[in-house]
C-alpha cells in the first residue's frame, strides 16, 4: 500500500532518508514532495496529531548567506549583454507583430528599442574592444527630452519609411 507524501509516515520516512545522508533532490523525487515540505518534517513536522517530533539537525544553513560574485570573463559578459538584448527585441517584435496594443505600450516599446539599439552599439564596439565614441555612436543617439518632439521625430521616420516605393514588397500576400 502506497504511503500519501503528506502522512506522518512519509514524513517519519522522509526525516529517516535526510539523517542517511540521501540527496535533497533524491527525497524530493522519490516522495513527491516540495522542498518547503521536507525542511517542514526536518524541522519536527505537524503539531496537530500529536507532540513535533525533535528537529533534525539541518546540513547546511543557506539562509543569510551571500553568493560569491561571478567571476567571468569580459568576452562572457558581452556574450550575456548580446542574448539578454537579443531576447528583449524577440520579446517586443512579437508584441509589436500583434498589433494590439494601446498607444502608451507601443511608445514604451518603441523607446525601448532606442535604447536597446545603444546598448547593441556599445556591446558591438566591446566586441572588437574598441571604446565607444560620439563618433561610433551617431549624433542620433540622444534620447530627446520632450516626450512630443519623440513621438514627431518617430511618426515622420515612420511616415517616411511608409512612403518608400519599396515598402511591403517582401511581405508574402495573405491567403
Amino acid at each position: 500500500m502506497p504511503i500519501h507524501p503528506l502522512s506522518p509516515e512519509a514524513g517519519v520516512q522522509m526525516r529517516q532518508r535526510y539523517l542517511e545522508g540521501a540527496p535533497v533532490s533524491r527525497i524530493l523525487a522519490e516522495f513527491g514532495v516540495s522542498l518547503g515540505t521536507l525542511y517542514f518534517w526536518v524541522d519536527g513536522g505537524p503539531a496537530d496529531a500529536g507532540p513535533r517530533l525533535p528537529p533534525l539537525p539541518r546540513r547546511r544553513v543557506v539562509m543569510g548567506q551571500r553568493r560569491r560574485p561571478l567571476k567571468t570573463s569580459r568576452v562572457s559578459l558581452v556574450a550575456r549583454l548580446w542574448r539578454t538584448a537579443e531576447r528583449q527585441v524577440r520579446d517586443i517584435e512579437q508584441r509589436l507583430a500583434r498589433n494590439q496594443q494601446e498607444p502608451p505600450e507601443r511608445e514604451r516599446d518603441a523607446r525601448m528599442l532606442a535604447i536597446l539599439v545603444k546598448t547593441l552599439r556599445e556591446l558591438s564596439s566591446l566586441e572588437t574592444l574598441e571604446p565607444a565614441t560620439p563618433e561610433t555612436l551617431g549624433e542620433d543617439d540622444d534620447m530627446p527630452r520632450d516626450i512630443d518632439e519623440f513621438r514627431r521625430e518617430l511618426t515622420r521616420k515612420v511616415e517616411a519609411l511608409i512612403a518608400r516605393p519599396d515598402f511591403g514588397a517582401d511581405r508574402i500576400p495573405e491567403s
